[in-house]
């Protein structure tokens, strides 16, 4: 991996009607900068390119004032394998770039990284083949990340947006106002996802038309000018961007001085002139009372809606559907600097301190973009890292080191209450003939406590898990601190969080928990298996066995040297007892009362032993097994946590 030393990211935000970009080192904390290219203003590009016959490829305003020939605009799409999105992405990247690299040239050694945003909609399928375009005309990496993620970034790392910080780990609803649309993307958890609101022509370029509307219907000249524009697209669309820049200027202007002095005129006169050289000027002026009028205004675009009420309309229908009200609201793009937009959005959202704005919001997605780039790289570092940490073995020892503890509460979990549960039941069906053997008696035992250990209500071997874990819990936390301090993480973001287990038998925990259901599986696999035998021979096996030596079963032991005699020794004795059919009048020699209670008598003991034969069992025959097991669920908690740790990295 290149050291974050020697790689520049470089946040591109590629609209649909401007284009910005801004940089930031990956490894230093310095919050990101525009970068100024030559024929934007003020670091922003109108998103026009035209592949001009003689002058070569222009973009922005120089694309849009030719007079002959025929920009694209608004390209930007997912559709990649069509022409009319594909070339003129290609051509407006690639002189982009170029532009760049001639601005800023990287050092010897230096890597240049660079982010592209994708609205929230589009799939990661997508983003994938548009990435892979894009880095076919830049030269070094390529990322793509959704712009609610730049979004986020900006309103969290870059001081501009007041307040907003501390909410960014909850939900937001970002409001991103552009030239063609405006889009919103609900964000809970760190994930987003777009919100349907049935107006995607709600962009700012409708203002820009209804000015060039008015100017033309209100100039002295009136037919030549629409005789000029009909003729020329060229002109045509000069004008309108001319229309841009006033509303812009004009938003720029303070709103108060403007109502104050409604005479007060914002913009520019400028000419038209047609083929015959004759000029017509036109005045792109506006007055107060005119953008009132403006903005006031029906549009057929919008169902007849003027365009504040149809961002009103917009803006109420999303924040009535969302799950959950919002804790942030986030305006972005440069529309969103339109004053009424922020008055809007604060009378429909219950508490105005929810919404934010930043000091330059036409350039929160390119730095957002920059600091999502500046994330990804410091971001690889701590993960590799972190494989390196989980690599080591050193989880594997500490659960090594532990792991005697867990086969004795593993053992006791499975050997607790059997005696009740299951063997008294079992004795009492094989008194009453329903078993043959004794061996089909510990047969029926060993499928009870199997039966237990497979229900997925059983929480037995889930808590054992859960307090084994929460148990070593301080000494993981301990060997992942000093990652969590080199990367400037809080002291305890790889911390694994306590585990519980609900009255329904289920994990309760902040992080996943399917690897630890798998070793909740594998346990219980493993003891289905030893448990048979473990049972048979603690239970009813030759010399040691528990149940022989507890009393009960004393006349069976008298009824075994008449039947074969005192040749056979005890061990052998108990071994053909095992499988003999015992006659029912020597099996109900005794009552019924006096047998279970000699046999609840021992019960401790004989579930102690158990337990302690169990548990050796299990390390004898699973324990690396069982490191393994649980390694890997620690693990997979650790990389989960990485991710939420992943996203305080900026």
């Amino acid at each position: 991996m290149t050291e974050p030393a020697n790689i520049v990211v470089i946040g591109f935000d590629l609209g649909h009607g401007e284009t910005a970009l801004a940089y930031v080192h990956a490894d230093r904390p310095t919050p990101p900068e525009v970068i100024d290219l030559p024929g934007s203003r003020q670091g922003r590009h109108a998103s026009a390119v035209l592949d001009h016959p003689t002058r070569g490829v222009l973009v922005g305003e120089s694309a849009i004032a030719a007079r002959d020939g025929s920009p694209y605009l608004a390209f930007k799409g997912p559709h990649l394998d069509e022409p009319e999105v594909a070339t003129p992405v290609r051509l407006f990247v690639s002189r982009i770039v170029a532009d760049v690299l001639d601005t800023m040239p990287p050092r010897p050694g230096q890597e240049l990284l660079w982010v592209f945003g994708t609205p929230s909609g589009w799939s990661a399928e997508i983003r994938a083949r548009y990435a892979a375009f894009l880095a076919e005309l830049c030269p070094g990496q390529v990322e793509v990340v959704p712009e609610s993620r730049a979004a986020l970034l900006y309103a969290r790392d870059s001081g501009e947006v007041a307040g907003s910080a501390h909410r960014v780990a909850g939900s937001a609803l970002l409001v991103d106002i552009g030239s063609s649309t405006t889009d919103y993307t609900y964000v809970e958890e760190r994930r987003g996802r777009p919100v349907d609101h049935g107006n995607i022509t709600l962009g700012a370029t409708l203002i820009d038309k209804e000015i060039y509307r008015r100017l033309v219907l209100r100039n002295p000249q009136r037919q030549l000018l629409e005789k000029i524009l009909a003729v020329s697209p060229a002109k045509s669309r000069y004008l309108e961007f001319q229309c841009r820049k006033a509303k812009e200027e004009f938003f720029r202007t303070d709103q108060q001085r403007l109502a104050v002095n409604p005479k007060e005129r914002i913009g520019v006169m400028d000419t038209v002139e047609a083929d015959d050289g004759e000029e017509v000027m036109v005045d792109i002026r506006l007055r107060y009372a005119d953008m009132d009028e403006v903005l006031e205004t029906p549009r057929q675009e919008l169902d007849g809606l003027s365009w504040r009420d149809a961002f009103r309309q917009d803006l109420s229908t999303v924040l009535g559907n969302l799950p959950a009200p919002a804790d942030l609201v986030l305006l972005t793009g440069g529309p969103s600097r339109m004053p009424f937009v922020r008055e809007i959005s604060r009378e429909l959202v219950d508490d105005p301190e929810r919404v934010a704005l930043g000091s330059a919001p036409e350039f929160a997605i390119a730095r957002g973009l920059a600091l999502a780039g500046r994330t990804s790289v410091r971001t690889a570092g701590f993960r590799e890292e972190l494989e390196e940490l989980l690599g080591s073995g050193a989880v594997e020892e500490i659960a090594r080191e532990h792991l005697p503890e867990l086969a004795t509460a593993l053992g006791t979990a499975v050997a607790g209450g059997v005696t009740e549960r299951h063997v008294l039941p079992a004795f009492k069906r094989w008194r009453e003939g329903e078993f043959t053997t004794l061996q089909d008696m510990a047969a029926r035992v060993a499928a009870g406590v199997n039966a237990e250990l497979s229900d997925p209500a059983d929480p037995r071997l889930k808590q054992v898990i859960a307090d084994w874990q929460n148990g070593i819990a301080p000494e993981l936390e301990q060997l992942t601190r000093p990652l969590a301090e080199r990367w400037r993480l809080p002291a305890h973001a790889l911390e694994l969080p306590e585990v519980t287990v609900t009255g329904t038998g289920e994990f309760a925990v902040q992080v996943d928990v399917g690897a630890a259901t798998d070793i909740v599986e594998n346990v219980a696999r493993v003891a289905n298996v030893a448990i048979a035998t473990v049972v048979a021979t603690v239970l009813f096996g030759t010399g040691t066995a528990l149940i022989a030596t507890t009393g009960p079963f004393g006349v069976l032991v008298a009824f075994g040297f008449v039947l074969w005699g005192l040749s056979v020794g005890k061990d052998e004795m108990m071994s053909r007892m095992r499988t003999a059919d015992i006659p029912m009048w020597v099996r109900n020699a005794r009552s019924e009362a006096a047998l279970s209670a000699k046999l609840r008598g021992k019960a401790s003991a004989n579930e102690a032993e158990l337990a302690r034969r169990m548990a050796g069992e299990f390390l004898t025959e699973t324990g690396e097994t069982l490191v393994r097991d649980v390694s890997t669920a620690i693990a997979a908690q650790l990389k989960l946590l990485a991710d939420d740790a992943a996203l305080e990295i900026s």
